[in-house]
């Protein structure tokens, strides 16, 4: 091997060595933050190793060893290369020292979100500082050369989300520093092939500690107290930024470098921005690591968590190999860019099938711990059965639209490829339509308000997929007043309730009152067809007399339903057990024929003025 190679990569082996050593025995506890660790706080009681405090500290030592190397051996290539990014250095070295202190004041006792902002623009700006900008896109949306006033602000955004995106990859499975692990190493190898001396000695010094911590994170047998915390996961953000814009930057690099490393960083960044808006969206913390982390979503398959880093070192590898072939064949970018987020839909489509099929296995087993393990209906004393049966025989249902008591599990009648299609038909036809029906929207929101000046819109609770509770939205069709004495069905009375208003009962008797659903049925909260969902009032009336309501939980409640069609609205319970046994013959046979026939059916119904 060549000498200067091996010194190359001679920072590997020192950060390797000290992380093996000073890694494992880094216990803290923390005295103010506790939300770090999801689990327990009581873990902080007992220490929480956090291990990104050893990784500044041991890349420093090997970076600065590795610096002066050439100039014991007196290799005069070397010198000449690092001596001129002698002020780069310092750069990244006091970006990270800036950014290692505000980690470890956010580790120890918490650090304000202005503080944080200001720390990272501060050591993002050091980059243009010593002329280290994206200067190019290379033909990226169309994209050429660019001018300072975008390239340099752009740079400082780029630093800024990276560098964030480690911190909240942060978590008790050592995501950041197993995503980092895979990404320096890429980095490490494109400098080795392509001669970048200071780049190939930071990727080295950072692999060198990065894997010991990655090791202790995913096969530790107290991988629970394992953490990187902010000290490291802002010191490894800071230095992949610099190897993404430094790669990009460098001469010695093939053109489209930047989409070679954007590849690298595609999973963990897009995983930022679904798991952000999935934060924002539910009103959680936004710093908080939660099962909608790319690493917990594979964890909700049933992969053994062992397996995780080598299934996300995998996902990596695919982009990157794919945006290398893409550059080194002079792709368009443009392309390159779809081709990645094309791929990046597919593999969620298809972990989220996976994790449907896994907690359909484990639905049954829920049910056991909760009501018994005898039989679905263990709990209920023998008259409620035979009440029911005769119920069911009152109802002359039609002999195959009714199931067998017997039955310990009702599966979903759609596979993973059918329930993708129909969520995405949903999506479309939900957007299309709340364009298409604004007008008469707005018509009717203005009415309301001018019939008696309420609110327009009436949301309610009700218990939909998972049994999770969402709001419901409808037009007002009622006076304000029209519960006061407790919950009651809507339709108790049909169109002669006396609590409707004027308006309500035009809109009533129209369906015009069911249009702000769509709105539920964009967001994911319902579907076009399913089962018409529920308060919790009547629900836990319903599973008193039938447990099987529960088996409902598996898909989305819809606007329509094949229940609502032969059954109406349900004013008595014996109209809710003769909707459920039709909405579980639903759940069983459901297919998309299926859902458009009831959407046919359903349309034709309204047209013809049928009341339901």
């Amino acid at each position: 091997m060549d000498f200067s190679i091996l010194l190359k990569i001679t920072p590997f082996f020192i950060s390797f060595v000290l992380g093996l050593l000073i890694i494992p025995n880094l216990r803290l506890t923390a005295s103010k933050k506790k939300n770090f660790l999801p689990d327990s706080a009581d873990n902080l009681n007992n220490g929480v190793m956090i291990g990104g405090i050893a990784f500044f500290p041991i890349i420093l030592i090997a970076l600065c060893t590795s610096i002066s190397l050439p100039y014991l051996f007196q290799i005069a290539e070397l010198r000449v290369r690092v001596e001129p990014a002698s002020m780069r250095i310092m750069q990244l070295i006091v970006g990270c020292s800036i950014l290692f202190i505000t980690g470890l004041k956010d580790d120890l006792h918490g650090t304000g979100g202005l503080v944080k902002v200001g720390t990272l623009l501060l050591a993002a700006m050091m980059f243009p500082a010593t002329g280290l900008w994206i200067d190019n896109l290379h033909g990226l949306f169309g994209i050429e050369e660019l001018s300072p006033y975008i390239g340099i602000p752009l740079s400082v955004l780029l630093v800024c989300y990276i560098t964030e995106a480690f911190s909240l990859l942060d978590g008790i499975d050592g995501l950041s520093s197993g995503v980092g692990t895979i990404i320096v190493f890429t980095f490490l190898l494109f400098s080795i092939w392509y001669d970048s001396t200071l780049i190939s000695f930071v990727a080295a010094a950072t692999l060198g500690v990065a894997i010991p911590m990655c090791f202790r994170s995913f096969f530790s047998s107290n991988w629970g107290n394992t953490l990187m915390g902010n000290s490291g996961a802002y010191v490894l953000g800071y230095i992949v930024s610099y190897h993404t814009i430094g790669l990009s930057h460098s001469e010695r690099m093939p053109e489209g470098m930047l989409m070679i490393c954007l590849g690298a960083l595609f999973v963990p960044m897009l995983d930022i921005i679904r798991v952000i808006s999935s934060r924002v969206r539910d009103n959680r913390t936004l710093d908080r690591p939660d099962r909608n982390q790319f690493n917990h979503k594979l964890l909700r398959t049933g992969m053994p968590r062992r397996m995780i880093g080598v299934t996300i070192a995998g996902l990596i590898g695919i982009f990157v190999v794919m945006n290398t072939y893409g550059v080194l064949s002079h792709w368009n970018p443009t392309i390159m860019l779809l081709l990645d987020v094309a791929l990046w839909i597919t593999i969620h489509l298809v972990l989220n099938y996976f994790i449907h099929e896994h907690q359909r296995k484990g639905f049954y087993r829920e049910w056991e711990k909760a009501y018994g393990e005898d039989s679905w209906y263990a709990n209920l004393p023998h008259e409620t059965l035979k009440r029911k049966a005769q119920t069911y025989g009152d109802m002359n249902l039609p002999p195959d639209k009714v199931l067998e008591d017997n039955i310990a599990f009702i599966p979903d009648g759609m596979n993973g490829f059918e329930r993708h299609v129909k969520r995405g038909m949903d999506l479309v036809i939900s957007f299309i339509c709340l364009i298409v029906f604004s007008p008469l929207m707005l018509l009717s929101y203005i009415l309301i308000k001018i019939d008696d000046g309420g609110p327009a819109i009436f949301k309610q609770e009700r218990v939909g997929r998972f049994g999770h509770p969402f709001y419901i939205y409808k037009f007002r069709s009622m006076r304000l007043d029209a519960e006061t004495l407790g919950p009651a069905l809507s339709h108790a009375n049909g169109d002669n309730d006396p609590r409707l208003t004027k308006v309500g009962k035009f809109l009533r008797a129209h369906h015009l009152d069911e249009l702000p659903q769509l709105w539920n049925v964009f967001i994911g909260d319902i579907a076009f067809v399913g089962y018409r969902p529920e308060r919790s009032y009547y629900i836990s009336q319903i599973m008193k007399e039938d447990p099987r309501y529960a088996f409902l939980y598996q898909i989305r409640p819809g606007v329509t339903s094949y229940a609502t069609l032969y059954n109406g609205y349900t004013d008595t319970m014996e109209k809710m057990l003769r909707r459920l046994e039709l909405d579980l013959y639903y759940l069983k046979h459901r297919s998309l024929w299926f859902d458009v026939k009831i959407l046919g059916l359903t349309f034709l119904s309204i047209i013809f003025g049928k009341k339901f």
